[in-house]
């Protein structure tokens, strides 16, 4: 009898583990919920807007808002969320080079233009000797907006796909570099000269690239933020019904209309 009792209570301890791991694997199978994450401004607005779309394939759009450009590449390796979108090329080979991340690139979807903005002067040629000008602590998005400046004739640099403030070769105004965290640019263009701010965080500071603008680069789909998830996933249907939606004819004519080529489609 006891072994009778014994083999009972096995068979059930299997029946159940059995019975979880259908669970599980059913729930996985059925799950018809997309986790993208992004920043507010312009990916997580332009997200919300495309949520009907996304319903019209069957699934439910869930966006996760981010206020930095660190977490949404962690929270993407980590699983938490099934794509993100904020980040251009260059800075997604930086994350995955520094980080080792497992993360690739989907389609190009938008450029925000890079802007210099300043409280203080009114052109490019107002600089003098001296003169601080902010830029992003990111490797990636420091070159750029180097490379911005080295296209203006304000400093010459080395070669290379990322270069930095230790690589300007010449820089005959003695311009002073000041490496920000770029949420921390904003605020901070009172005690700079100017400073180069994504659009991410110009809009909700108020900034007018019309008014306070004093250099706007141009479109330069290097620089387009794009689709990302994890190389493991790339056949995965969530990730085709993201491409289908955010590269449509809709998309593209919601950004036109919205942001008024403040967000330029490059699809």
């Amino acid at each position: 009898m006891k072994l009778k009792k014994l083999l009972s209570v096995a068979i059930s301890a299997l029946l159940c583990v059995s019975l979880v791991g259908c669970s599980i694997s059913s729930e996985s199978k059925d799950d018809k919920t997309i986790k993208i994450g992004a920043t507010l401004v312009p990916g997580g607005e332009l997200l919300e807007e495309l949520k009907p779309l996304i319903e019209e394939k069957g699934y439910h759009l869930e966006v996760v808002t981010f206020n930095d450009y660190i977490l949404p590449n962690e929270s993407l390796n980590n699983g938490e969320i099934d794509a993100n979108l904020f980040q251009h090329k260059p800075y997604l080979d930086e994350a995955v080079k520094s980080k080792g991340y497992e993360i690739m690139a989907g389609s190009k979807l938008y450029v925000c233009p890079g802007v210099l903005y300043s409280k203080k002067i009114n052109s490019m040629d107002e600089f003098k000797s001296g003169d601080r000008i902010a830029i992003s602590d990111n490797a990636a998005s420091a070159s750029k907006s180097l490379r911005y400046l080295e296209s203006e004739g304000l400093i010459t640099l080395k070669e290379g796909d990322i270069v930095g403030v230790n690589d300007i070769t010449e820089n005959p105004k003695k311009l002073e570099f000041v490496q920000l965290d770029v949420a921390q640019i904003p605020p901070s263009l009172e005690d700079v000269t100017a400073g180069f701010v994504d659009t991410t965080y110009a809009i909700p500071a108020g900034l007018s690239a019309e008014e306070d603008g004093i250099y706007t680069a141009p479109v330069n789909d290097e620089y387009a933020n794009l689709l990302a998830y994890r190389t493991e996933d790339k056949d995965n249907e969530k990730i085709k019904v993201l491409e289908e939606v955010l590269t449509s004819d809709e998309c593209r004519e919601l950004i036109e209309s919205k942001y008024k080529g403040v967000v330029i489609p490059v699809f």
